[in-house]
């Protein structure tokens, strides 16, 4: 058997409790949506066998593979910081900064070297997984996920967005986050931050161990930065359930 094959929701989900507050606010926090071993495994993955690529979005979007990032010069990467950190400081503008590791574009099997990650993607993309998607989000178009795995250091964030792109109009239906840090607290940033149309904050998900978040697409929300005296990444794998 590869590992992970035997991936699973843990039991005794209150998926009518889920679907009442996704209903009520077009997002949910469901605690402990796998078996803590899958968990566990998961978490292994990503922090230890991940091959991480670099994102930034600051005057279009780039995307390097950590060791080429890591092989730019002091001097050279200390430019490119100040003028990324120079366009984040600008107002309302989508800037964003973290790690990526692209798993499933479009449903399809992840071919990458992780078993785990392989399973994941299968499991993310199994009846068991959409039904719970379309049971919560009372969508019964989803029809798969993409996936992607993210990993925030200090200073990395996410900025304002909401998800809705014109060329994919009507596909995705919600956006979802796996949370799989084992330990996080509130004050270190990371938070996935919901903005009213005024620019104030109405509420945020702390990334608490094996939960899972869904937010109806499209709505307005961001990642908050990761404070500089953080220890240990900020690792998930998140995407969208789409109806094709």
């Amino acid at each position: 058997m590869v590992v992970g094959d035997d991936f699973q929701l843990s039991q005794h989900h209150d998926i009518a409790t889920y679907a009442a507050a996704y209903a009520k606010t077009g997002r949910v926090h469901i605690p402990n949506l796998l078996r803590e071993s899958d968990a566990r495994r998961l978490h292994d993955a990503l922090a230890n066998r991940t091959p991480w690529h670099m994102l930034v979005v600051h005057n279009g979007h780039r995307e390097i593979a950590l060791d080429q990032w890591n092989a730019i010069p002091p001097v050279q990467k200390l430019a490119m910081e100040e003028s990324f950190a120079q366009g984040a400081r600008v107002p309302n503008s989508f800037r964003a900064r973290f790690l990526t590791a692209h798993l499933s574009k479009d449903g399809e099997p992840y071919a990458g070297p992780v078993p785990e990650l392989a399973a994941l993607t299968r499991f993310l993309n199994s009846e068991a997984f959409l039904g719970f998607a379309r049971a919560v989000t009372a969508d019964r178009a989803i029809r798969l996920a993409d996936v992607h795995a993210s990993c925030y250091r200090p200073g990395d964030f996410l900025g304002r967005h909401n998800d809705h792109l014109d060329e994919k109009d009507g596909i995705r239906a919600a956006a979802y986050i796996l949370n799989l840090t084992p330990v996080w607290s509130a004050e270190w940033g990371g938070l996935l931050n919901f903005l009213r149309a005024d620019g104030h904050v109405d509420g945020a998900f702390t990334p608490t161990w094996n939960a899972l978040n869904f937010l109806k697409v499209p709505q307005l929300h961001f990642v908050s930065t990761v404070a500089p005296f953080v220890a240990a990444p900020r690792l998930s794998v998140s995407g969208w359930v789409r109806r094709r």
